[in-house]
């Protein structure tokens, strides 16, 4: 005998109704939702690792302001920046402040960081690419333009 959508069995005892159709998902089901998650996958992956690379290109920005800031005291007080024919390490350089450590950060080391001044005017702080966190060099010109990257 049925009683809504339980069966009865004894007295007290009722089981739940079953029919002739198969429980569980078809195929077609399984193939739409594989399809719409690939779908999620293709748009959110891309956008996903260009915001890791934005964090770590401004880590590395914001390590060279630090530079600087550096290289503005010491114009203040010489009335020139310092002069570096070649591209030298930022730290441990006489002309700055700057600890071991200091720069370091998630993805960059302190040698990570250079500076180039041939003439006492036009400065260049350089990130060097050494890994794969960034493209290509990124550098920092004495009038604020940044480029690479």
């Amino acid at each position: 005998m049925r009683c809504g959508i339980f069966e009865t069995l004894g007295e007290n005892e009722l089981k739940p109704h079953t029919s002739e159709l198969t429980h569980g998902f078809s195929l077609l089901e399984l193939m739409i939702v594989i399809v719409i998650i690939g779908i999620l996958a293709a748009i959110g992956v891309p956008m996903y690792l260009d915001s890791v690379y934005s964090a770590k290109r401004a880590e590395a920005i914001a390590a060279m302001g630090s530079i600087r800031s550096e290289l503005n005291w010491y114009y203040a007080e010489y009335g020139w920046y310092p002069i570096e024919d070649k591209d030298v390490y930022v730290i441990g350089a006489s002309w700055n402040h700057i600890k071991p450590g200091e720069l370091t950060g998630n993805n960059f080391s302190d040698s990570s960081y250079y500076y180039k001044c041939k003439d006492g005017e036009e400065w260049e702080i350089k990130v060097k690419k050494k890994t794969s966190f960034l493209e290509k060099d990124l550098k920092l010109k004495h009038d604020g333009s940044i480029k690479g990257g």
